[in-house]
């Protein structure tokens, strides 16, 4: 029974394919007897001159239909989740573009640049450096703000920046508001020291009158 599929299968390929008993035996050894990857793998080989009603296919079960479907499928259902990954990083890009991280100070922009450079450039070697930069600007009274079609007013990043402003204020009031404040109370007890004695004196001269 299996000489005679086998028999079947090859003559099959050679009426279909046009090959010879050979080469569809051949094609067969390789494919495991199947006779679709027979087909396709002569096709493959450049040993296939496709006959003018096309080429034999096998009708496929219910065990290959149903893995096929699946790959189908699978393919579908990754092609599109690339799609979609795709259209929202170019959003994403787009709307970076558009919006900025602003440098104030005095309520002036000085300076300002794209989201999009701002957070590529704080995955670069030179995190340290723009940090340091950032901290040293709160201390010189600059701060910063993020602005643009697609962020709100008070948005998290505006929040997070106006309290390291606060922050860095108070820190600079500490050390420059009470050092001023312990000068003039000695300046106005070396003013006040003069004005005793000058009234004492005044007295004793009075008293001798």
């Amino acid at each position: 029974m299996y000489n005679m599929e086998r028999t079947e299968k090859i003559q099959k390929l050679c009426l279909k394919m046009n090959v010879s008993e050979k080469e569809a035996d051949d094609a067969l050894r390789a494919c495991g007897d199947d006779i679709l990857d027979a087909a396709l793998y002569l096709e493959a080989l450049g040993r296939v001159r496709t006959p003018s009603g096309g080429f034999y296919t096998e009708i496929p079960g219910p065990e290959r239909t149903a893995k096929a479907e699946n790959n189908r499928h699978a393919s579908e259902s990754f092609g599109e989740a690339v799609k979609r990954f795709g259209r929202w990083f170019l959003d994403v890009l787009k709307k970076g573009m558009n919006n900025y991280m602003e440098v104030r100070k005095n309520g002036e922009t000085t300076f300002r640049i794209p989201l999009t450079i701002f957070v590529i450039a704080l995955f670069t070697p030179a995190l340290p450096v723009i940090i340091a930069l950032l901290v040293v600007g709160l201390f010189f009274d600059y701060n910063y703000h993020f602005s643009g079609p697609n962020l709100k007013e008070n948005n998290v990043g505006n929040a997070a920046a106006e309290g390291c402003y606060s922050v860095a204020r108070d820190i600079k009031k500490s050390f420059t508001g009470n050092d001023g404040a312990d000068g003039a109370d000695a300046g106005n007890g070396a003013a006040g020291a003069p004005g005793e004695g000058g009234n004492g004196g005044n007295g004793g001269e009075g008293g001798e009158f």
